[in-house]
């Protein structure tokens, strides 16, 4: 009987977390290989499926014109080549679009051909993410579309622009991308395309950062903050929403552009797969990150670092709360080898931002540790797993109590 009932009580709690064995999930996956069409898929897809592009180099330009998810197997060895012809090599006409995880290279290089990696048209809820852009003429191009997320791209050597947001393409989001190396970075063509939100980027010698004839939002207020601007040269020796208490916090004194809160340092940005989820954490820092690694048993989160002996470094790091955290603002410890280093600890509802400086080395670790950490099994996976340990003993009791009948008998 209590076996009974606590099956149904985990049958339904993993109900309630929407796994696929408890609502089966009616949408399905395609694979392209090598040597195979991506539109083929597309053409064969319905709305909701999956497009998982096997790693190797595909030569296609792609119509999206159903709401799909079109993914590639690895960044840089998933390979879409325009061949120095291609008009376009995504040219999406359907909302509720993602895609994620490719290069993307050499369209036409005619400048007056206006040709794209990725191009938007008239539509709404689209994703592009995870894209490494290179010799095209427009990197990413937003025709009247809206709430649009460009989002942890890096486009690089565009001939006119790597994003341009034309004929009211407004609330979109832009955030957590490097932009390096173009003529404009981002163009806002018209005074129709408005109210996008473009913060936590790269902008790295580029000619043009920013060219915008409407009102648009640069950074994501304060502490979070906004970009780094490779160009933008000022003092950080305050801190605040209005920078003006005293001691640094890894934040220009000035406002940059539209920009209230620009980063002194270029930002890296770490994902963290754990649980079932992915966590973002972006470390700003005159220092080069080699590797990181997140240990949730011991609360640490572990920085390799590199740098020039006996110069100042500093690093500010954002850290999502739900992945580590700490019960009070002075309760973070954090070491560079035996030394326990003095920081500022800032906070909103989903974050923690600490800024250290440091006595750089050629290589050497950081280590920030807090007093909570993210089970590194989540909930709904340990209810699997009890689930699955009830319905093995249900089992077994059910074979003892037949093999019992047939001796009775």
């Amino acid at each position: 009987m209590i076996l009974a009932i606590l099956t149904i009580l985990c049958l339904y709690t993993v109900s309630l977390t929407n796994f696929a064995f408890a609502t089966p999930d009616p949408n399905r996956v395609l694979t392209v290989n090598p040597g195979e069409s991506i539109q083929t898929a597309i053409n064969n897809a319905n709305d909701g499926d999956t497009i998982l592009v096997k790693a190797g180099t595909y030569y296609e330009s792609v119509v999206v014109n159903k709401s799909v998810s079109i993914v590639g197997e690895s960044l840089s060895g998933t390979v879409i080549d325009g061949k120095g012809a291609a008009q376009y090599i995504f040219h999406v006409v359907a909302s509720n679009v993602f895609i994620g995880n490719f290069t993307l290279k050499d369209t036409n290089p005619d400048p007056n051909t206006y040709c794209y990696a990725v191009g938007v048209v008239n539509v709404v809820n689209v994703t592009a993410k995870n894209l490494i852009i290179t010799n095209v003429v427009i990197g990413i191009d937003l025709k009247s579309s809206n709430f649009t997320k460009v989002i942890g791209n890096q486009i690089k050597g565009c001939k006119i622009w790597a994003l341009r947001l034309h004929e009211k393409s407004c609330n979109n989001t832009i955030a957590c991308n490097t932009f390096e190396n173009n003529p404009t970075a981002i163009y806002f063509a018209d005074s129709s395309s408005r109210f996008s939100k473009v913060y936590h980027n790269n902008f790295i010698n580029n000619v043009n950062d920013v060219v915008s004839w409407a009102v648009n939002y640069f950074d994501n207020g304060y502490p979070s903050g906004g970009n780094y601007w490779s160009s933008c040269t000022a003092q950080d020796l305050n801190h605040g929403p209005h920078q003006n208490e005293t001691g640094s916090d890894g934040i220009l004194d000035e406002a940059y552009l539209s920009d209230k809160y620009p980063f002194v340092y270029p930002l890296t940005f770490i994902e963290i797969p754990i649980a079932g989820e992915h966590f973002q954490i972006i470390a700003s820092t005159n220092s080069t990150l080699n590797s990181y690694t997140f240990n949730p048993q011991i609360k640490s989160l572990r920085l390799t670092l590199s740098g020039v002996d006996g110069t100042i470094g500093a690093c500010r790091i954002t850290i999502p709360k739900r992945l580590l955290s700490s019960d009070q603002p002075n309760q973070w410890n954090i070491m560079l080898s035996n030394e326990k280093l003095s920081y500022l600890a800032l906070e909103d509802l989903e974050n923690t931002y600490l800024y250290v400086t440091y006595t750089q080395l050629s290589i050497f670790e950081i280590e920030v540790n807090g007093t909570k950490a993210i089970p590194e099994f989540s909930v709904s996976f340990i209810l699997m797993i009890l689930l699955g340990a009830t319905a093995l003993i249900m089992v077994i009791e059910a074979r003892i109590l037949f093999n019992r009948g047939k001796i009775y008998k």
